[in-house]
């Protein structure tokens, strides 16, 4: 059953797939005019309605006059990044789309199902999200050229908070800090031994004269790449775990490679091209299976290692580092990381409901039974959590919540340096507007510095 998180995710994407998907007609009613780019009133009702299936409760009037501003900017900022040629990597946009689809593929369940729900087969979905995602990519990059050199000193940052009333600053909601040691339980030797022999074939049937395209798509357990013929394209270093790096750019241009190891199973790849510090490059993966018995000696293992803890023969601390099969966590006690904060603190927004229904009747040091998890590469595992820590809900202060604060502040200066730009900039850019447009506070507002 989908939650719903990925409910609203589904009512977002399906509705931004919508709005750009139609073709617009004249009649539709033209509310600005931005350079060479049109917001429709249309455009305007369709997001309106998109924040709304967000549960946002803001007066239907002040909505509208807050996703007009927020369309109006993105299109100066399209305007610009033309001029300016400021453009993004054809293969960026491809592994972008690649990943909505592999997200949703993992929620609905299947490919077929994704193609059902959304009336489309893949390649029309993806042919009709590409100028969609580009132009998200190519607004993110703008932002970032107007905004990258705005950085927050610590002085600045107590200033700002000691200038502020406390009853101004941000509320900080209950805070989690959590920990866990994943098994990903070792297949049998016999699974092992019938993998390397699929794949040792699969190479040798390439070597001599199969196509590798069409090899990965048959047999490539790689979701992110096998419907593509196995290709990844303008990979740097660091893109990908440094075994399959290491492999792959000492290559030769259509030389194949020996049959190697990652986490992720056992791989063969051929080097498309080469281009500076950039390579293309095809690969088939196959991952040994995984029996219900190693499953269950998984479990057995945490089972134990819990109440080793518990008596205090070791610590969750040790145990991470010495068993925990999460290379990301294992070396710090195992905590997981917020990627939204860079902190080991989690709101409750910010927990998977997964994580959250388990902690919900836990103590701070609390360790919960064995769970099962399936992996984002498709492996399953089971975890043991701890509830490390537990903050109340408070107000921000710099003792506590500083990597917060820091974020907070350089988001308001960044939007300072934004409105400067658009107040700098929007003489330069040809604008059509509608009386609508005219009377909004936020269009009079840029022109205040003629």
């Amino acid at each position: 059953m989908i939650n719903k998180r990925v409910t609203y995710m589904l009512i977002l994407f399906c509705i931004s797939f919508f709005i750009h998907s139609q073709n617009k007609q004249v009649l539709d009613g033209v509310f600005a005019i931005v350079g060479n780019n049109v917001i429709f009133h249309s455009d305007i009702d369709n997001q309106v309605l998109q924040y709304q299936s967000q549960g946002n409760i803001d007066d239907l009037d002040v909505l509208r006059k807050r996703v007009s501003e927020e369309l109006f900017f993105q299109k100066m900022l399209l305007h610009f990044a033309e001029i300016d040629s400021v453009e993004v990597d054809y293969s960026q946009v491809q592994n972008t789309i690649n990943q909505r689809i592999s997200f949703f593929k993992e929620q609905l369940g299947s490919v077929e199902k994704v193609e059902n729900y959304f009336q489309k087969n893949i390649n029309e979905l993806t042919e009709e999200l590409t100028p969609i995602v580009k132009d998200q990519l190519v607004l993110q990059k703008m932002q970032f050229e107007i905004t990258k050199d705005v950085l927050v000193s610590p002085n600045e940052l107590n200033k700002f908070v000691a200038m502020n009333h406390p009853d101004s600053l941000p509320i900080i909601d209950a805070q989690y800090q959590v920990a866990h040691i994943l098994k990903i339980p070792d297949a049998a030797d016999f699974a092992v031994e019938e993998t390397l022999s699929k794949i040792e074939s699969l190479r040798n049937r390439i070597i001599n004269g199969e196509d590798f395209a069409t090899m990965a798509i048959l047999y490539s357990e790689d979701p992110g790449s096998s419907r593509n013929g196995g290709a990844y394209y303008n990979i740097s270093k660091g893109d990908f775990v440094k075994e399959f790096e290491s492999v792959a750019f000492s290559l030769n241009i259509d030389e194949v490679s020996d049959v190697f190891k990652t986490e992720y199973g056992y791989h063969v790849a051929k080097l498309i091209d080469r281009k500076g510090n950039k390579i293309d490059i095809r690969h088939i993966l196959m991952t040994p299976k995984i029996s219900t018995q190693d499953m269950k000696g998984a479990k057995l293992f945490l089972d134990s290692l819990k109440n080793n803890i518990n008596q205090g023969s070791v610590s969750f601390v040790d145990a991470a580092k010495q068993f925990s099969s999460d290379l990301d966590s294992r070396y710090n006690g195992g905590l997981l990381v917020n990627l939204a904060t860079n902190t080991s603190f989690f709101s409750l927004n910010d927990l998977s409901t997964t994580i959250l229904n388990q902690i919900d009747s836990l103590e701070e040091g609390d360790i919960t039974d064995p769970i099962y998890i399936k992996l984002p590469n498709g492996k399953e595992a089971y975890r043991i959590i701890k509830l490390v820590s537990k903050i109340d809900k408070h107000v921000a202060n710099l003792t506590d919540d500083y990597p917060f604060l820091n974020n907070y502040y350089l988001s308001i200066k960044k939007e300072k340096k934004i409105k400067e730009w658009q107040m700098n900039n929007i003489n330069n850019v040809f604008i059509q507007a509608s009386d609508i447009l005219l009377s909004y506070d936020f269009y009079k507002k840029l022109f205040k510095n003629e």
